[in-house]
């Protein structure tokens, strides 16, 4: 699984207040999206929320890794916009004949 996508994933999540609102609004399945919360656990070494039927909570690690998601969710989304921009200028020999 894509770790970018497991970010954005745990992001949502976060600022939706649920897994299933995440999953509705990224257009995925609830076990898809446990699945990248899982990935993204993995990745880092620890437990990111606790999570009850009731409410979401976010662990000490999980506070540690929210700001460092955002940061590289916005870093690769300029990356984005930085490759693409060159592709929108006009390039290439221009010949003008008078």
């Amino acid at each position: 699984m894509d770790r970018l996508t497991a970010m954005r994933v745990f992001v949502s999540v976060v600022d939706l207040g649920s897994q299933s609102a995440a999953a509705d609004h990224l257009n995925l399945s609830r076990p898809v999206v446990s699945r990248y919360l899982a990935e993204l656990e993995d990745w880092v070494g620890a437990r990111l929320m606790q999570r009850t039927t009731r409410r979401l909570s976010l662990t000490a690690a999980g506070q540690e890794t929210l700001p460092r998601c955002r940061q590289m969710l916005e870093l690769a989304g300029d990356l984005q916009a930085a490759v693409s921009a060159p592709n929108d200028a006009p390039r290439g020999e221009l010949r003008i004949s008078v």
